[in-house]
């Protein structure tokens, strides 16, 4: 979660929940949970299957980051 505080304070960004971290990993969606992130979005190029990101709180599981932008648009545009 340190690494989310710490982009966060070089960005300017106050409102953790504003955050979307994405990661292929156990570890990156962890961390992202930890940190409060308000999108925790898993893709599924490192590996991984869908089900294995479901205990660790994952809002979202893509098949690759090209998904990113129509998810942002469907879940957070205005």
């Amino acid at each position: 979660p340190y690494m989310i505080h710490r982009a966060m304070e070089r960005t300017g960004v106050l409102d953790v929940a504003r955050v979307m971290n994405v990661g292929d990993t156990l570890l990156d969606c962890r961390s992202g949970t930890h940190a409060g992130a308000g999108a925790v979005v898993a893709v599924l190029t490192g590996g991984r299957a869908a089900a294995d990101f479901d205990a660790v709180g994952c809002t979202h599981v893509l098949g690759s980051v090209a998904e990113i932008p129509a998810l942002i648009e469907r879940e957070f545009g205005d």
